[in-house]
Parts: structure tokens; C-alpha cells; sequence
């Protein structure tokens, strides 16, 4: 746990030491959570990277799209 002032303009400076711990670089993003009394402050994950967890690797070659494609033609056309 550490202390940190409130500014005139309402930032708070994140103590190096917790930066460090993060990897939170000047210009990153943080997700900041109210909770009852208490602000959580969260590093922000990259959406791209996010997508990739959760879907995994989508690339696939060109010959499987195309029989895709041509599939997906057959159902349309009959």
C-alpha cells in the first residue's frame, strides 16, 4: 500500500515501484473501477490481443477459403 495526493486538477501520480510491477508506460491506458468507497485502478488490456484469447489464431490458408467461398456459393445458388 502507498500514498499518493490528489492535484488542483484531480490526477493522482501511481507510485514508480506499482508502474514497474504493471509495465504501465507513460501514455498507456487503465481502466478505473468504483467500488462502494474504493477507486480500483486496472491496466487496460489491448483489444487486439484481448480477441486473439478469446478466438484464438483465425488464419487459414487460401485454399480454404476459396472452398469455402465456393461452398457458401453452392448453398446461395442452389
Amino acid at each position: 500500500m502507498e500514498r499518493a495526493r490528489i492535484d488542483s486538477r484531480g490526477r493522482i501520480v501511481i507510485p514508480r515501484k506499482m508502474r514497474e510491477k504493471l509495465k504501465l508506460k507513460e501514455g498507456e491506458e487503465v481502466l478505473i473501477i468504483l467500488e462502494k468507497d474504493c477507486l480500483l485502478i486496472k491496466k487496460a488490456e489491448d483489444p487486439e490481443k484481448t480477441l486473439e484469447k478469446l478466438l484464438g489464431d483465425l488464419t487459414f490458408s487460401r485454399e480454404l477459403r476459396k472452398v469455402a467461398e465456393q461452398e457458401a456459393l453452392k448453398e446461395v445458388t442452389g
